[in-house]
């Protein structure tokens, strides 16, 4: 249960419910306000306790709010099964400031399993050389234990944060092209008192943009090779976006010479000097391929 409520001395109050991790503990945020004329009893000796069964006070808790600040906020601890209602009593011997909150009792529920942690991915698309920032958060239930979030592969830097109930991890790294593709986990780790250990993750896949990469040119001519003759030229590259325009160019002593466009392309052999490049392009940028040569009879 996030947030706080209050309660009102002598006042209709709403039921409230939190949820935790068996053997685990849970905080329940906890105020109140005082009707007129009642502020001047509330001491520092003044007790809070809470009730499952009148004037049989938990033991099991642990009194975390400032009383004289109307903070009443507890930590209910070694939690094993689904339980309640608790009352909360104020009571401050030798003052009219004693009272039991039956209008606002507590049940704790418990949780058989941890809600997967949510990975939030990177908000604009990502270009190769760029830093990358990944968010993971995870649910605290207890916030005297609460979740070890790691990231598999450890791709940079990660810091952790905790704030209410939720601990948030950063996962921050320069994108790579060889990043394209790869599956990057956030795992969240609970641990209780008891020793026990239950792990949940979630899983996000890399999308990197990135300029063209390893083009190479190749040809399969008719044989036999000669003048005259056909060769099927076939240019490849990797990228992301994908390849959006293939270029030919024929090599011809000083010159260079645009031949066709597309990845494949058929041409006619017609001297010795037959040597063949392509040169490809998406949104993010150009690469030429290495030259391929054919001797012909």
């Amino acid at each position: 249960m996030t947030g706080s409520w209050r309660l009102f001395l002598l006042c209709s109050l709403l039921l409230a419910s939190v949820m935790t991790l068996s053997g685990s503990c849970v905080t329940v945020p906890c105020s109140f306000i005082l009707r007129d004329g009642f502020d001047t009893w509330l001491k520092p000796e003044c007790g809070i306790y809470w009730y499952k069964i009148i004037y049989q006070p938990i033991s099991s808790t642990t009194i975390r709010g400032n009383l004289t600040a109307y903070n009443c906020t507890t930590t209910f601890n070694n939690v094993h099964e689904d339980n309640g209602p608790y009352y909360l009593r104020i009571q401050c011997d030798g003052s009219p400031l004693n009272y039991n909150f039956y209008e606002n009792p507590v049940t704790i529920r418990i949780k058989g399993l941890p809600d997967a942690p949510r990975l939030t991915p990177p908000k604009e698309p990502v270009v190769e050389g760029t830093p990358v920032e990944l968010g993971c958060s995870a649910p605290s239930y207890c916030d005297t234990h609460p979740p070890t979030v790691t990231w598999t592969p450890a791709l940079g830097l990660s810091t952790q944060l905790q704030q209410d109930d939720t601990v948030t991890s950063t996962l921050t790294f320069n994108a790579s092209h060889l990043h394209h593709g790869n599956n990057v986990s956030c795992t969240a780790a609970y641990y209780i008192p008891s020793g026990d250990k239950t792990v949940t993750s979630t899983r996000y896949q890399l999308s990197i943009s990135y300029a063209p990469r390893n083009t190479s040119a190749v040809g399969s001519p008719c044989l036999p090779a000669r003048e005259g003759g056909c060769l099927n030229l076939t240019c490849s590259s990797h990228a992301n976006p994908a390849v959006s325009e293939v270029t030919w160019y024929r090599i011809h002593g000083e010159h260079i010479l645009k031949i066709g466009s597309g990845s494949s392309l058929s041409i006619q052999l017609w001297n010795a000097n037959n040597v063949f490049f392509c040169e490809v392009r998406n949104d993010i940028g150009t690469e030429k391929s290495n030259v391929y040569k054919i001797d012909i009879q």
